[in-house]
């Protein structure tokens, strides 16, 4: 199912709307990270996507690859914290996939989501199941591969994603932490979700919504309203 695919300049406006939606909500996840972290994940997400739209001002002559490369970087150098530098490895990680393509459906998409969450368990040495991003990552990849695998269009690859996600990020509330900071807290992380897991969940309903609406223009446009207080 190839009728619709991202080219670059859908891939930047696709990353500005995820940009977007995620500064809107990083006061209310630095609030949910405050409760079992450092409480840092808002600033990090506001340094590192401020920095990210500044980078994509300008994208004349970029490929794919050196638009994420770009975003990568962007993270690296203006939000240094262990969720930014995940950040840039979700990019830089999903960029060295693309190499000369010059557009995303869903193979490409499949194989991005699959090199963040292998860049991401390497990085982070974290597995499944140790509450965090990787508990909404990898069944969203998951999710995303089957999907492609059943001949399905590029939206649908996307909204199976998202709903995985959705899903393992509420399966976070019940796990006790095993990694990172967090884990110093013990039995106190449960019944809170993981807020790298939500952040996730951010970026892909953006990702989704943008792609409903802007790539796909001749579906229905749903779930359009912006996604404001759960993490309160």
């Amino acid at each position: 199912m190839e009728k619709h695919r991202l080219q670059k300049d859908d891939l930047v406006r696709l990353v500005l709307t995820m940009a977007d939606d995620i500064l809107a909500q990083a006061a209310s996840l630095g609030d949910l990270d405050a409760k079992i972290g450092d409480g840092d994940l808002g600033v990090t997400l506001t340094l590192g996507f401020q920095a990210v739209k500044a980078t994509l001002a300008d994208t004349t002559g970029l490929s794919l690859q050196d638009v994420l490369s770009k975003c990568a970087v962007a993270f690296a150098d203006n939000a240094a914290s262990t969720f930014g530098t995940l950040m840039a490895t979700m990019f830089m990680s999903a960029a060295k996939v693309l190499g000369e393509q010059s557009s995303i459906g869903p193979r490409e998409g499949a194989e991005m989501l699959r090199a963040a969450a292998s860049g991401v368990q390497k990085r982070g040495k974290a597995e499944l199941g140790d509450k965090t991003v990787l508990d909404a990552l990898i069944p969203a990849t998951q999710a995303f591969e089957e999907a492609t695998r059943q001949d399905t269009a590029l939206l649908e690859c996307v909204e199976a994603a998202l709903s995985e996600a959705e899903q393992g990020a509420e399966r976070t509330i019940r796990m006790r932490a095993r990694t990172g900071r967090s884990e110093w807290l013990g039995e106190r992380t449960v019944g809170v979700k993981d807020p790298g897991a939500a952040a996730l969940v951010v970026l892909l309903r953006a990702a989704t919504r943008f792609i409903r609406s802007e790539i796909c223009a001749d579906r229905p446009v749903e779930g359009s309203e912006q996604f404001g207080s759960e993490y309160a």
